[in-house]
C-alpha cells in the first residue's frame, strides 16, 4: 500500500428534488488501501458509491469533486464513465441473484464483461472467464462456466459477482455490502477471499456495510456516515478503540462480543440428582 490517494472524494453533496442525500462527504483511498464506509440504512453509503460509479438516477445533482488517479469523474458523460467501469473500476453488488442475468450462463456474462473491455472472440472471453473463476476458488471452473445463476448457492453467486468484477484487474473495487445475504462461515470465506485479491493485484477497495463486525476485518480506515454526513472518521483502530462520536460509540455497544457478560435465567426445573428430586 502507498500514501498516494486514488480516489479522493471531496465535499460530495448529492440532492434529489426533494432533499439532499450526502451532505459534504470527504474521504480518500490510498493504492492498495481498504475504506471501511459505515452507517445504517438511509444513510448514504450506497448513493455514495453510486457517485463514484457514475449510476445515480438522471434526477440526482452532484456538487464536490470525484479524482480517480488523478482524473476527475464528476460531469463525464455516461459514454465515458463506461470506459471506466468493469474495467479501470467494478462493483460487487449485495445481491448476485438479481444482479446475474438469469437466461445467460455465469460464463458468458464473465466474458461479456471482458470482451466489452479488452475485445477478443468469444472463446477468448470464456477462457478468462474460467481464469476468473478459478481465482475465486470455484470449483470445476471450465464445466461450471456453462451454468446458470440458478444452479449456484448464494455464496457461490457472490464468488461469480467477484470474478466479473475482477476479469479486467480493476485498479478500484467497489464492494457494496457483499456479505449481507450470507450465512457467517460463506461470510468468512467471501472476506477472506477479498483480502487475497487485493492482495495479489494492489487494488485500493472501497467496502459498504452496516456491519461493525464485518468492516472491522478489512478496512484500514473508517468512514462513519449517519443522515448522509460523515460523523467520524480514522483509523480502525482508532474507530474501534477511541470512537470520539456518540453515534460511533451507540453503534459498537450494539454489536455482539464474544466477551459480553450475559444473565442467564434461573433454571425452572430441578436438575435430576439434587438433594429435592
Amino acid at each position: 500500500m502507498t500514501d498516494k490517494p486514488m480516489l479522493q472524494v471531496v465535499d460530495l453533496t448529492i440532492a434529489f428534488p426533494t432533499a439532499a442525500v450526502v451532505d459534504q462527504v470527504s474521504f480518500e483511498i490510498p493504492q492498495g488501501g481498504t475504506m471501511g464506509l459505515v452507517g445504517e440504512s438511509g444513510s448514504g453509503k450506497s448513493m455514495t458509491s453510486l457517485a463514484v460509479m457514475g449510476l445515480l438516477p438522471r434526477e440526482a445533482r452532484t456538487t464536490g469533486r470525484i479524482s480517480f488517479m488523478d482524473e476527475e469523474l464528476l460531469g463525464r458523460s455516461d459514454r465515458q464513465m463506461r470506459r471506466l467501469r468493469g474495467d479501470r473500476m467494478a462493483m460487487i453488488f449485495q445481491d448476485p441473484l438479481s444482479s446475474l442475468n438469469p437466461y445467460y450462463t455465469v460464463g458468458f456474462q464473465i466474458a461479456e464483461a471482458y470482451r466489452a473491455h479488452r475485445g477478443g472472440s468469444r472463446r477468448a472471453g470464456l477462457r478468462r472467464a474460467v481464469e476468473a473463476m478459478d481465482r475465486v476458488k470455484i470449483v470445476d471452473a471450465d464445466k461450471r462456466v456453462n451454468h446458470y445463476p440458478h444452479q449456484f448457492s448464494g455464496g457461490m453467486r457472490q464468488r461469480v459477482m467477484i470474478a466479473m468484477a475482477l476479469v479486467c484487474e480493476p485498479e478500484l473495487i467497489i464492494a457494496d455490502e457483499p456479505t449481507t445475504a450470507l450465512d457467517v462461515t460463506v461470510q468468512a470465506q467471501i472476506l477472506e477471499l477479498l483480502a487475497e485479491v487485493q492482495q495479489s493485484t494492489g487494488a485500493g477497495m472501497l467496502f459498504i456495510t452496516h456491519d461493525l463486525a464485518v468492516v472491522s476485518q478489512v478496512s484500514d480506515r473508517i468512514t462513519v456516515m449517519r443522515h448522509g454526513r460523515t460523523v467520524e472518521q480514522g483509523t480502525a483502530e482508532q474507530i474501534f478503540s477511541r470512537p470520539s462520536n456518540d453515534y460511533t460509540r451507540q453503534l459498537l455497544a450494539a454489536t455482539p462480543r464474544l466477551d459480553d457478560q450475559v444473565d442467564l435465567p434461573e433454571p425452572i426445573l430441578t436438575p435430576v440428582g439434587s438433594e429435592d428430586s
